[in-house]
């Protein structure tokens, strides 16, 4: 069986959307190569798993609208993804762009290792926003969605100004990004955070 899976369409309006792409697109030099969580290290660069580069610095006015509209979307994610156990703040907030090639392969958002007797992650609900360049000039890049055993699964299409809400521990994966070109202005961007479990 899949896990439930919360999607969001026109989630800011073409101005914030827009004002999103044009951030990414201003900020080029500052997108460097994703680093990997696992639960032997952290902040590793790993391209042959995780295959993109991404921004984590300040991102200013430009993110309040995506708050604003989280805020307002709580209700519906929880009842949707069928859990309210999160704090209502997303954490490591950050933007990735995939260019031709680029890719995830199947893991899961959370870690299951332990560090000096407690858990090391509390991720429960993972937040996908996607943002492009209109008309999209990349193909590929869809989110699929695995279920824990068996082979059934769900294909998400990465539409600009879409959320995509679901269990961190879900199984998933980023398909392969075709850029013809390879042109950064035409990669396939998505804002990517984490609610998560409340402390105590």
């Amino acid at each position: 069986m899949l896990f439930p899976v919360c999607i969001i369409d026109d989630f800011l309006g073409p101005e914030a959307s827009a004002a999103l792409v044009d951030f990414a697109l201003a900020n080029e030099a500052r997108f460097a190569p994703a680093r990997v969580h696992t639960n032997d290290a952290r902040n590793t660069i790993d391209q042959g798993f995780r295959d993109n580069v991404s921004f984590t610095g300040e991102f200013g006015p430009v993110i309040a609208p995506f708050h604003a509209a989280l805020d307002a979307a709580y209700d519906r994610i929880a009842a949707e993804v069928g859990t309210s156990q999160f704090a209502r703040q997303p954490s490591e907030l950050h933007m990735a762009a995939h260019r031709d090639g680029q890719h995830l392969p199947r893991h899961i958002d959370t870690l299951t290792g332990r560090a000096d007797g407690a858990v090391r992650d509390q991720r429960s609900v993972s937040l996908v926003y996607y943002c492009h360049r209109t008309p999209r000039a990349f193909s590929g890049g869809e989110l699929v969605m695995y279920a824990m055993m068996g082979d059934a699964r769900q294909v998400i299409e990465p539409r600009h100004d879409r959320l995509v809400a679901f269990p961190s521990f879900a199984p998933h994966e980023i398909a392969r990004v075709a850029v013809p070109g390879n042109r950064f202005a035409d990669a396939r961007f998505a804002l990517v955070s984490w609610l998560r479990r409340p402390e105590g």
